[in-house]
């Protein structure tokens, strides 16, 4: 595109904020539903990762049919499934029906987030591409972080399930936004759904990809699900307190996306601000899990570890446009980014819960710290493919 549509751009950040919603909504709630439904601790990790679930097994597809058959349809469909499952959480009788609302709200986070980088990338100049790739990485942490504050409120008023009614409203609102703010696609891509699938999953930079962004987002994950837990359950705190710092670390990771497209807009390499920002992941996350400094000093580690990881996103996210195999290719790309991600997202808050219940909260560093080294091996690699591109 010789001039970038804005507008366009805000409407599908818009409905990667109601996404990004749908996972923030529930770590601040778990504490009410588990008193709510009588709930263990692994059963409420359930009821925040089963939405990963429908990603974790049909991402790549997802992308393949949204590169195949266009991505604003993937993408108002994605928003069409969220706030079904919203709405239907919100009058869930019991945890089976609330489980099924949760499947409904994966198979859409995972339409609406495959399709978003393509439709950025269609609707975005060129020389706008990295500040708007930078605006779509900021959809998990801000629309995590609006739900948690609104879940502030809501979870000392009115109820967990006016939360899911909000955000169901919310969603049906970005539904008619990108209907109306997003062209559909005047070409169609007639590459074999086979092939794009091949292509991808045979493609080095793909796959470094999903090792980078999946060794962040476990860690990511575990966090985001147990921090209100562990406040409340394990110190004492209160549910609002809980929900405010919980959103408070959510949101200082958007100032750390910013600044990786800052980074990445000025010259500075992929695979420096990878190894460089898991590094700080893995010293941040022994601060906050090791019962060695006091509440202020391990929260402020959270806080550390929640913005310098910031920075991965842009850089994985940049790097679907720039490192596919083919424009033609970005869906699926991101897909299975995507689909490797919500793989870990269901199984590392189950691993750390499994650790913590048996052994302590501090039993779960090696793990954290295995994530992060998954992370910052793929940045060591994506740097060898980003030379070899400089030297040809």
């Amino acid at each position: 595109m010789s001039r970038t549509n804005w507008t366009a751009v805000w409407a599908v950040f818009a409905g990667g904020l109601v996404a990004g919603a749908c996972i923030g909504k529930v770590p601040p709630a778990l504490p009410a539903l588990r008193t709510d439904f009588g709930l263990t601790l692994i059963e409420t990790g359930y009821i925040a990762t089963v939405l990963n679930i429908i990603g974790g097994v049909v991402g790549l597809f997802a992308g393949i049919v949204s590169d195949r058959f266009g991505h604003r349809r993937i993408a108002l469909a994605g928003l069409a499934l969220m706030a079904t499952g919203s709405l239907v959480g919100a009058v869930a009788p019991g945890y089976a029906s609330l489980l099924a609302s949760r499947f409904l709200e994966g198979a859409g986070f995972i339409m609406m987030t495959v399709a978003g980088v393509a439709l950025i990338a269609q609707t975005a100049a060129a020389g706008d591409r990295p500040r708007a790739m930078a605006l779509w990485s900021c959809y998990l942490p801000a629309g995590g972080c609006l739900a948690m504050l609104a879940a502030s409120l809501a979870l000392t008023t009115y109820g967990w399930r006016s939360l899911w009614l909000l955000l169901g409203a919310a969603a049906v609102a970005c539904l008619a936004l990108v209907a109306r703010a997003v062209p559909p696609r005047a070409s169609v891509n007639r590459t074999l759904p086979l092939r794009l699938g091949a292509d991808t999953l045979t493609h080095p930079a793909s796959l470094l990809l999903c090792l980078v962004f999946a060794g962040y987002v476990a860690q990511w994950a575990a966090l985001i699900t147990w921090l209100p837990t562990f406040i409340v359950g394990e110190r004492g705190g209160a549910l609002l307190p809980a929900a405010l710092l919980t959103a408070l670390w959510v949101g200082i990771n958007v100032p750390g996306v910013l600044l990786g497209g800052w980074l990445m807009a000025r010259g500075a390499r992929r695979s420096r601000i990878i190894v460089f920002a898991s590094a700080v992941q893995a010293l941040a996350a022994s601060g906050a899990l090791l019962d060695l400094l006091p509440d202020w000093g391990r929260y402020a580690s959270c806080l550390a570890f929640s913005f310098f990881g910031g920075i991965i996103p842009t850089a994985v996210f940049s790097g679907v446009a720039a490192l596919a195999p083919s424009p033609q290719h970005i869906g699926t790309t991101n897909g299975m980014v995507m689909q490797v991600s919500q793989l870990v997202q269901f199984l590392s808050p189950i691993a750390v819960a499994w650790l913590a219940t048996r052994l302590g909260w501090g039993a779960a560093l090696p793990i954290m710290l295995g994530f992060a080294a998954c992370a910052a091996a793929g940045g060591i690699a994506i740097a060898q493919i980003e030379r070899s591109r400089m030297t040809a």
